[in-house]
C-alpha cells in the first residue's frame, strides 16, 4: 500500500479495543488512554531519535509495542501524534515552571534564575524534548506552527507579567512589556537550541550564566529607568 501523502495508511479502524466488558479490572475508555500515552510515549523516543520526517507509524508502533491499528484509533497522522508529544512537552515544562517560580521570593533575578534553570534543566534531563519542541516543531505544518507559537506565547505572557508586577511604570520609558517577554523568550530557545546542538557539552550553569545576563539586562535597565531620583 502506497504511503499517503500526510504519511498514514488508514486501515479499518477497530472497535474491539474502545468497547466492550472490563478487562482485568479497567474499562475501554481507560485501556484506550491507556495505549494512546504509550503511543506518545513512544513517539517522543522516536522523534528525539530520528526527528519528525524520517519517522514513521510503525517505529512509533513499535516503540510502544502496539500494532497499527491502535495507532488510528487514537491518531489519524503523524502530525497529530507529533502534536500531542508537543502538547505533553509543553504542559509537562510550564508546570515545572510554575512549581519552581512558587518557592522562590518575589524578586525579579531570582524568580528569572529559577525558571531559566528550570527550563534548562528540563531540557538537559531528556534532550528529545528540544528535538521536538525547539527543533522540529518549526518544520512540521501549518497546525504545528500555530500551536508552537500559542506555547511561546504562553511563556512570553508569563514573563510579561512578572515584568509588569515589578516594574508597573514601564511604559513611562517608552518600553512595551509583551514585546520585551517575546524578545526574552526567543532568545532563551535559541541558546537552549544551540546548546542542543551540541549535546549540551556546555555546563548547564555556564548556559544559564550567560542566558540570566540578558535578563538582568533587561531587569537592571526597568529598574534605573523606573526609580525616582531622591
Amino acid at each position: 500500500m502506497a504511503v499517503s501523502r500526510i504519511r498514514v495508511n488508514p486501515e479499518s479502524p477497530s472497535t474491539s479495543g474502545t468497547t466492550g466488558r472490563r478487562y482485568a479490572g479497567v474499562d475501554p475508555e481507560e485501556r484506550q488512554r491507556q495505549r494512546k500515552a504509550r503511543l506518545v510515549e513512544g513517539a517522543l523516543a522516536v522523534f528525539g531519535e530520528k526527528g519528525f520526517h524520517p519517522a514513521t507509524v510503525r517505529d512509533v508502533c513499535k516503540e510502544a509495542k502496539l500494532t497499527s491499528r491502535y495507532f488510528y484509533e487514537s491518531f489519524d497522522s503523524m502530525e497529530a501524534l507529533f502534536r500531542s508529544v508537543y502538547a505533553s512537552i509543553s504542559r509537562e515544562l510550564m508546570q515545572a515552571t510554575i512549581m519552581a517560580l512558587a518557592q522562590c521570593p518575589p524578586d525579579p533575578e531570582k524568580l528569572t534564575e529559577a525558571a531559566l534553570r528550570t527550563f534548562l534543566g528540563f531540557i538537559q534531563e531528556d534532550p528529545r524534548r528540544a528535538r521536538v519542541a525547539l527543533i522540529d516543531a518549526l518544520n512540521v505544518g501549518e497546525g504545528m506552527n500555530s500551536l508552537a507559537n500559542k506555547a511561546s506565547q504562553d511563556y512570553a505572557q508569563l514573563v510579561s507579567t512578572f515584568v509588569h508586577q515589578f516594574f508597573p511604570n514601564m511604559a513611562e520609558l517608552g518600553l512595551n512589556p509583551t514585546i520585551i517577554a517575546d524578545g526574552l523568550v526567543g532568545s532563551s530557545n535559541r541558546i537552549a537550541t544551540q546548546w542542543v546542538a551540541e549535546k549540551c557539552k556546555t555546563p548547564l550553569d555556564e548556559v544559564l550564566h550567560n542566558c540570566l545576563s540578558i535578563f538582568k539586562a533587561c531587569i537592571e535597565m526597568a529598574r534605573r529607568g523606573t526609580t525616582t531620583p531622591p
